[in-house]
C-alpha cells in the first residue's frame, strides 16, 4: 500500500491498469486511416516470462523512426611505432620495453639533439624545446576501438483521443509505461503482534518497562529475515522495511503495418522488431502550444481527460548489436533495421 508519510517507503509492487490488448489510433475517429503501429509487449526483469497482468499495446506511430548503430572509439596517446618509407607503422619494438624507452628510441632515431635536450632538462624540457624550435613532438595519437554500444530508441507518440473510450485507453497506456519502468517494492505491508513499541511516560512502572523491552526484542530481525529482505521479501514485524528493490520490467516493440483487410493477405506485417529493451525514460507532455485542454464533458467518475498528449518513450536494448545479429535481422520480411 502506498504511503503518504514524508520520507516514507512504498513497498507494494502495483498491478497494471488493464490486461488484454489496448489499441490506440486506429479506431474510432481514426478508423479511415491505415498507419504504422508500434506494438509493445512487456516481460519480467529477466525477460523470461510475460509481466503478470500486463497488456499488449498498439499505438499509432507519429513522425519518423530512427534506428542508429553507434560504435565507441576514443583517442589515445603514446601508441608507439616506427614509420616506414611508405607510411606504414611497425609496432614490433614497442612491446619490448616500456613506453618511455620507445619514445626515446624514436627521438634518438629522429635527432639525437632533441633527445639529449629533453633528457637534460627533464619533463619541462619538452615545452621548452617545442617553443624554441617551433616544432611539436609527435604524441603518437591513435583511435582505439572501445567496443559496440547498446542501441537507444526514442519513440514519440502524439495522442489525440476522439472519444471518452479512446481517452481512457490513452491514460491506461501512459500508466502502463510508468508502472513498467518503475522499480518494484517488496510486497504488501505485514505487521506482527508486538512489532510496535508503544510510547510510554517517563515514569514507567515495572510492568510497562517489561512490555516495552519484550516489544523491542520482537522487532529484531533474524539472519533468515534479513536474507528475505535483501531478496525483496517482507517479513512479519518488518513493515515498511526493505533492503532491495526489484528491477523494472522490460519490453519488446515492433513496428507493424496493416495489410489488406480482406483475402489471404489480411493481418499485420512486421517491418521492424527490437530485442529486449529496458525503459529509460517516460515523458508525458499534456497539451500543445502552451495550452492544456480537456474534454468539456465530465465522465461518470468525475474525471476530465486531456484532449492532446505527447508520450515519449526512451528505450535501450539489452543486447549488443554485433555483425551476426545484424545479418540475421535482414532475413524475412523486415525492411527496417
Amino acid at each position: 500500500m502506498a504511503t503518504s508519510t514524508p520520507f516514507g517507503l512504498n513497498t507494494n509492487t502495483g498491478p497494471y491498469p488493464a490486461g488484454g490488448t489496448i489499441i490506440f489510433g486506429s479506431d474510432y475517429g481514426h478508423s479511415n486511416f491505415i498507419t504504422p503501429m508500434a506494438r509493445f509487449e512487456f516481460y519480467d526483469n529477466l525477460g523470461k516470462f510475460k509481466a503478470t497482468g500486463s497488456p499488449i499495446l498498439f499505438i499509432r506511430m507519429a513522425g519518423a523512426f530512427q534506428s542508429a548503430l553507434q560504435n565507441g572509439y576514443q583517442e589515445s596517446q603514446n601508441i608507439f611505432g616506427q614509420p616506414t618509407a611508405d607510411g606504414a607503422i611497425a609496432f614490433s619494438f614497442a612491446t619490448v620495453k616500456g613506453g618511455v624507452d620507445a619514445l626515446y628510441k624514436q627521438l634518438v632515431g629522429g635527432g639525437a639533439g632533441a633527445a639529449g635536450f629533453i633528457q637534460s632538462a627533464g619533463l619541462s624540457g619538452k615545452a621548452q624545446y617545442e617553443f624554441m624550435t617551433r616544432k611539436v613532438l609527435n604524441t603518437f595519437q591513435q583511435l582505439i576501438y572501445s567496443g559496440p554500444t547498446f542501441r537507444r530508441f526514442t519513440l514519440p507518440f502524439v495522442m489525440k483521443p476522439t472519444s471518452k473510450e479512446e481517452a481512457e485507453k490513452m491514460m491506461n497506456i501512459i500508466k502502463t509505461f510508468r508502472i513498467a519502468s518503475s522499480a518494484k517494492g517488496a510486497g504488501s505491508d505485514l505487521t506482527a503482534e508486538g512489532s510496535t513499541v508503544n510510547s510510554v511516560d517517563d515514569d514507567k512502572t515495572e510492568d510497562q518497562a517489561t512490555r516495552e523491552k519484550e516489544a523491542a526484542e520482537n522487532t529484531k530481525l533474524t539472519n533468515d529475515q534479513i536474507t528475505s529482505l535483501f531478496a525483496g521479501g517482507n517479513v512479519a514485524g518488518s513493515s515498511n522495511r526493505t533492503f532491495s528493490f526489484g528491477y523494472p520490467d522490460m519490453c519488446k516493440f515492433q513496428i507493424v503495418l496493416q495489410r489488406s483487410p480482406n483475402g489471404a493477405d489480411a493481418g499485420l506485417a512486421e517491418v521492424f522488431a527490437s530485442e529486449f529493451c529496458v525503459i529509460e525514460n517516460v515523458q508525458v507532455d499534456y497539451g500543445s502550444q502552451n495550452k492544456m485542454v480537456f474534454f468539456s464533458n465530465e465522465t461518470d467518475t468525475g474525471k476530465y481527460y486531456p484532449s492532446e498528449v505527447t508520450l515519449s518513450i526512451g528505450l535501450r536494448e539489452t543486447t549488443l548489436p554485433l555483425a551476426g545479429q545484424i545479418a540475421d535481422g535482414q532475413s524475412g520480411n523486415r525492411t527496417i533495421f
